[in-house]
């Protein structure tokens, strides 16, 4: 589990070489756009979670602060969920009291209920079958 906060911490993560390079592409693409919002008020307006594989349904709903996975896990209220390959971006907007992007990492090892979410968005039955 990753939590970004602040400009350095978008600025630390994205100079980590063992992070996937993807990733620090989506995060540095994130944190630019937040920064051009609001420059300097990073951690007012706007955090980055990453979820990676192996992060349990405690971890992952503690660090957002909200169910999201598991027993408790509320109804999708994304704003928006995207397909990146490797990995999704949810987007919740104003989520107490600002915008929250998570990354969810795109692997088996993923927690299930979270996987399921961002996969059952883009998989439609074709057909009626």
């Amino acid at each position: 589990m990753i939590c970004l906060n602040t400009l350095a911490d978008v600025a630390g993560i994205i100079s980590d070489s063992d992070l996937d390079d993807d990733l620090r592409a989506l995060i540095a693409h994130r944190g630019w756009q937040a920064y051009a919002d609001h420059p300097s008020h990073l951690s007012e307006d706007t955090r980055i979670v990453v979820v990676q594989g192996g992060d349990t349904p405690d971890v992952i709903n503690t660090a957002l602060g909200w169910p999201i996975t598991d027993d408790y896990a509320e109804e999708p209220t994304y704003d928006s969920l995207k397909d990146f390959g490797l990995w999704f971006e949810i987007v919740y907007r104003g989520r107490c009291g600002r915008d929250t992007v998570v990354f969810v990492e795109n692997s088996p090892a993923t927690e299930m209920g979270l996987h399921y979410l961002c996969l059952a968005h883009f998989w439609t039955e074709v057909g009626g079958r």
